[in-house]
């Protein structure tokens, strides 16, 4: 691992605090143990279950609180040991595809050893206190805390006596824009075939068009939508993979995405009410049976599907009359992600050479015209046009 330097703090950081019983924990409530110790903070509403909490904070330190607790009293003192646990950390990334590695220990610290006094059922609170830090390389980092040892007459009961905390530096760039004439397609510098794939990115359709979008739902209302959303224009495609608007989905009352493949032709609707001037992570998988559309991490629509794939270029721009679009963070993968690591990796960057990562585009150059490939496979993209680019967006609540 590499030793990090904190250049600057950043603004906000994302924590999501995931209880260790993901890998098995015991689900009998407190009452039915004649005893035994756990976390409180891993055991809420008295239950061994999973809990997950996220939170955003600016550039001051994140302080958690990990209480040790009996589950009733005893005559005699109990002192326990608690510390990170890498086998924790090794559990849930094989579990879950996810590539995170153990915070530094200059950006966290915590009492390891507190003692429950005779009579008392629980411990001091340990302040688990958290710096801000810097992912130059777009790593991901968390603290899995175990309790390792106990001196005393109980045991741990469930598995109540761990908890990962997984940590996102949220990511903060320009974004590219981009019009009509724009529009520019990269030859890859190999064909890429892929039996499962992913394709995200965030987007942002801008409202262009002067017009109070208020009034813009409904059959009536088409001819506002169309000022914004051009129908068949597909801002990216990769070979015959176009998803692309229209102004009207089935109800014909708001705009959809379509995903659209040839030879033979597909065609899978999104639900509608895409609205402009908002930021959407988009992601569509594919596990070798069936499409999915992930709309800001959440599935929104799928479709069976079997056909072979290979990836060869990719188009950015091939939209019409005055739709303008911004674009960050675009992603190709030869695999076909879970459901948690959309979630986990949409709102920050990534390491360009993560596992099955065949093309990724940051898209946050912030001026010119080349969009740099962060992947092995280098395929960079030179737009056509005039260059234009965003104000900075903090992509952990960009429509703030």
């Amino acid at each position: 691992m590499k030793t990090m330097k904190m250049i600057r703090f950043s603004k906000y950081v994302i924590m999501t605090t995931i209880l260790a019983s993901v890998f098995g924990c015991d689900d009998a409530e407190m009452k039915s143990i004649d005893n035994g110790l756990y976390i409180q903070e891993a055991a809420p509403s008295d239950k061994f279950n999973q809990q997950m909490e996220t939170q955003l904070i600016d550039e001051s330190e994140l302080t958690k609180t990990l209480t040790v607790r009996l589950v009733r009293a005893i005559e005699q003192d109990v002192t326990v040991t608690l510390d990170i646990d890498q086998q924790l950390l090794d559990d849930y990334n094989q579990k879950n595809d996810a590539s995170y590695q153990i915070l530094p220990e200059e950006f966290r610290s915590f009492e390891k050893k507190v003692t429950i006094a005779a009579g008392n059922v629980s411990a001091p609170v340990i302040n688990l206190v958290i710096k801000p830090y810097t992912t130059p390389n777009g790593e991901a980092y968390a603290i899995p805390i175990r309790i390792t040892s106990v001196e005393g007459p109980i045991e741990m009961k469930g598995n109540a006596n761990c908890m990962l905390y997984l940590l996102t530096s949220p990511n903060k760039q320009k974004a590219v824009v981009l019009k009509l004439d724009n529009k520019t397609q990269v030859k890859f510098k190999n064909e890429i075939a892929a039996d499962q794939w992913t394709i995200e990115y965030w987007l942002r359709v801008d409202n262009v068009s002067g017009m109070d979008m208020g009034n813009w739902v409904g059959i009536t209302n088409k001819w506002r939508r169309q000022y914004v959303y051009a129908d068949g224009s597909a801002p990216i495609a990769f070979n015959s993979i176009l998803p692309r608007y229209w102004a009207d989905g089935i109800a014909k009352i708001a705009p959809t995405l379509q995903f659209h493949m040839d030879g033979p032709g597909f065609d899978m609707d999104s639900e509608e009410f895409w609205w402009p001037d908002i930021w959407y992570h988009i992601a569509y998988t594919y596990d070798g049976e069936q499409i999915t559309l992930y709309k800001d991490g959440t599935k929104n629509a799928n479709k069976v599907d079997s056909r072979a794939h290979s990836f060869s270029s990719m188009t950015l721009g091939s939209i019409t009359g005055s739709m303008q679009v911004e674009f960050a963070q675009i992603r190709l993968w030869k695999k076909c992600l879970t459901p948690t690591s959309i979630q986990d990796g949409m709102s920050r960057q990534i390491s360009g050479d993560t596992d099955g990562l065949i093309g990724y585009w940051k898209c946050d150059e912030g001026a010119g015209k080349v969009l740099k490939d962060s992947s092995p496979n280098g395929n960079d993209i030179t737009l056509k046009g005039t260059s234009r680019w965003s104000k900075q967006y903090n992509f952990a609540h960009p429509n703030d």
